[in-house]
């Protein structure tokens, strides 16, 4: 069935309010988290231009406005029918391979890694929305290019296989290792959801153990060190393994019920590194223990299981590997913050959705799931190119 317009009766009817509640609780979460890594008395800064009251914490007052137009942007996919997404996916995908180029060339740097674009004062990194644009992508061409056993064969995989490596391989020039294989496990997901036949997937398995050692001698030092520092941090306690450490310590100290709402020592006394970005997961657990991390893993839990069941319930199959690979998006950036901010997996600059700070990831996610959002309420709606 092919729906008549943008927005209709019909469709406003189904708007998954579930999912939508969800998201909200999960940005409120992040606020508050964001405003205790963040708070320092020394910036006080204006939270609306016009107004006299002010905020200590800039890094809050950034991410509020940045949740502001992610709320636009829902909307704005909400309206939108998903038949314009598979219409403009490969235009859509090939832009962002321009930009990440474009990032090789013209790209501003931090911390040793070139990621960014700035355009007009805008500072963005080109590969949070790529994520989206590859994901549309692959769902096109998948949807519209079923094996014929319903299983992937290898010579079936080269042009997904393709679509996957393109935006990999410049992202690895950046570098950023924890981003390209963001972009690899997603595509896999997306391709396994489909099926792929046994032996294939074992002999990739097999290839994958052999290849180690080879990666191995590819990696540049500071991302040895820093899979070193997994195995042992207390070998370089003040370098590679430092913010590991201090990770540990803070998710430690919760405790089971936590020290208190802005009552951490290691985030008010600077202790932990990256507070509000990479270990924003870290300042949760040292305030709010076991009891308060896990509650918010429960949420992510059930926005994931909502993502999927409206993948279970779409009847066309583009939309349906669309919400797989968000939900795969959402999945790999969970388990992977979690599991560096824990130290079971080294630390490669991987955002937790919705808490950890940043514009280009927010509004990424943000936008993604208002595509869920759309996708859910037209749900029996069969696209056509």
């Amino acid at each position: 069935m092919r729906s008549g317009g943008i927005l209709d009766r019909r469709v406003l009817a189904a708007f998954d309010f579930p999912l939508l509640l969800v998201l909200v609780s999960l940005l409120g979460l992040g606020l508050m988290v964001l405003y205790s890594a963040g708070f320092d008395p020394a910036r006080p800064t204006l939270l609306v231009s016009f107004l006299s009251y002010q905020v200590e914490n800039p890094v809050f007052v950034r991410q509020l406005y940045y949740f502001g137009l992610g709320f636009v942007l829902i909307l704005v996919a909400v309206a939108l029918n998903p038949q314009i997404y598979m219409r403009w996916s490969y235009w859509v995908y090939a832009l962002c391979l321009l930009l990440l180029s474009a990032v090789l060339l013209i790209g501003s740097s931090s911390h040793g890694a070139q990621r960014w674009l700035e355009i007009a004062g805008f500072r963005f990194q080109p590969s949070e929305p790529a994520k989206l644009a590859f994901v549309f992508a692959l769902a096109r061409y998948m949807s519209k290019h079923i094996p014929s056993n319903e299983r992937y064969r290898l010579m079936s995989l080269l042009v997904p296989g393709v679509i996957v490596l393109l935006p990999v391989v410049l992202i690895l020039k950046q570098p950023d290792l924890g981003t390209a294989l963001s972009f690899l496990a997603i595509g896999l997901a997306m391709i396994l959801f489909i099926g792929v036949e046994r032996r294939l997937l074992l002999s990739s398995g097999i290839v994958g153990l052999v290849s180690i050692i080879p990666v191995w001698s590819l990696l540049r030092p500071y991302q040895k060190r820093r899979v070193l520092a997994l195995i042992d941090p207390h070998a370089d306690p003040k370098g590679s393994g430092y913010h590991v450490i201090q990770s540990q310590i803070a998710v430690g100290s919760g405790e089971v019920t936590g020290k208190g709402y802005m009552q951490g020592t290691q985030t008010q006394l600077e202790f932990l590194p990256e507070n509000t970005t990479d270990f924003v997961y870290s300042v949760l657990s040292e305030e709010w223990g076991f009891i308060g991390s896990l509650f918010v893993l429960g949420i992510y839990f059930l926005l994931i299981v909502l993502v999927l069941q409206v993948a279970k319930r779409s009847r066309d199959l583009f939309a349906t590997l669309v919400c797989v690979g968000v939900a795969a998006h959402l999945f790999v950036h969970t388990v992977v913050n979690i599991g560096m901010v824990v130290g079971l997996l080294p630390v490669v600059g991987i955002t937790l959705p919705f808490l950890s700070y940043g514009g280009s990831s927010a509004l990424t996610f943000m936008f993604a799931l208002g595509v869920v959002l759309g996708i859910s309420m037209r749900r029996w709606t069969v696209l056509q190119v």
